[in-house]
Parts: C-alpha cells; sequence; structure tokens
C-alpha cells in the first residue's frame, strides 16, 4: 500500500513542479488556477495504476508517464500544440527509469524491445505526418517515439494497445466534437490526449 501512495505522491509532486513549462512558449502557457488539479489528477492517477500495474518497478514509470501526460495532454487540449520544452524532459526522465527497471528486474530484453518500441511508433506518425500534414503534427510523432518506449518495454501486446489505442480514442474525440458541433469536418483535433491515454491504460494494464 505505502508504494502505491509513493508512486501518487512523486507523481504529483512532479506534476506541480513541471506546470511551469508549459509557459516556456506563450502559445501553450496554462493558467495558473490548472496547476494544483492537474498536480492533483496526476497523482490520482499514478496511484491507481500502480495499484493496477502491480510490478514494483515500474512505478516510476507510472508516476512519471502520468505526471507528464497529464500535463501534455493539458497543454494539447487548450493549443493544439505538443512543446519540445515537455517532451525533451518527458524523453530524459524516461530513459534513466528504463535502465533502472531493467536493473532491478533482470529484464534486459525490455530496452531492446522499448528501443524498438519507440523507433516503430515515431516511423508510424512519421509516415502519417508526411502523407496527412493537416491532421498529424511532428508534436504527435515526437511523442509517439516516447511512448513506443513504454509500450516496448511492457510487451508486444501494450505496444501494440499504445498504437491502435491512440488512434481509436483520438477518432472518439473528434467525432465527439463534430456531434457538439464545436468543429467541422475539416477541423484539426488533438490526438495527444488520446495518445497519452492508450498508452498509460495499456502499461498498466497490459505490460
Amino acid at each position: 500500500m505505502l508504494q502505491h501512495v509513493l508512486v501518487g505522491v512523486l507523481a504529483a509532486g512532479l506534476g506541480y513542479a513541471l506546470f511551469g513549462l508549459a509557459g516556456r512558449d506563450r502559445r501553450t502557457v496554462l493558467p495558473g488556477r490548472y496547476r494544483l488539479p492537474l498536480a492533483l489528477s496526476a497523482g490520482v492517477l499514478a496511484g491507481a495504476g500502480s495499484v493496477v500495474g502491480g510490478e514494483p518497478w515500474n512505478g516510476p514509470l507510472v508516476a512519471v508517464l502520468a505526471a507528464f501526460g497529464v500535463l501534455l495532454a493539458a497543454i494539447d487540449l487548450r493549443s493544439k500544440l505538443l512543446p519540445n520544452a515537455v517532451l525533451v524532459r518527458f524523453t530524459a526522465a524516461t530513459v534513466p527509469l528504463l535502465l533502472l527497471a531493467a536493473v532491478g528486474t533482470g529484464n534486459w530484453g525490455g530496452l531492446l524491445g522499448a528501443a524498438a518500441g519507440g523507433a516503430t511508433l515515431f516511423v508510424v506518425y512519421f509516415l502519417l505526418a508526411l502523407i496527412s500534414p493537416a491532421g498529424m503534427g511532428m508534436g504527435d510523432v515526437k511523442l509517439a517515439a516516447v511512448l513506443g518506449l513504454f509500450g516496448g518495454w511492457a510487451g508486444s501486446a501494450a505496444w501494440l494497445g499504445t498504437l491502435l489505442g491512440g488512434f481509436l480514442l483520438g477518432g472518439v474525440a473528434g467525432v465527439a466534437v463534430l456531434v457538439l458541433r464545436r468543429g467541422s469536418r475539416g477541423s484539426t483535433f488533438p490526438f495527444g490526449p488520446g495518445m497519452l491515454l492508450a498508452a498509460f491504460a495499456s502499461l498498466v494494464l497490459l505490460g
């Protein structure tokens, strides 16, 4: 129980500390009143994910994915942008935690899976961005590379869940916007939140 609480506290503290990164670009600034709710959301999400996921060495990964994920989702929903200032730090925090998890579990093959998963998901999204640049931004492509690390580490089922779930949830969000008459068929929709949710669910449920 203590482990799950610590994972939640870590995610909440990290989310609170990361909030200022949204202000590095004037286009992605979030209102200050969002800071505490987003941090608490990250903490609750990470704590629950830790309970479901179970594997102790995945706890830090769950916390980092929740903290960065909640922040990136909020930014993307508000501005339809995924800033490099956040994505670079997301990657920098993920890689050493994967190494730590490999040392702790002895799952060195998981590192190869993470590398392959990140590279493959990057290629998939990059090709989609080339085919339809209006519907897929480079921020989505860079985010896909990071999320592919999590999916690849957790196994083939989690990687597929990250890939397919991102498209599914992104499509649902687009349909919802159309149904609510807040967009048109030519509107662009933020894919980031769906990608992040799919990656988190895949890590804790399928990993």
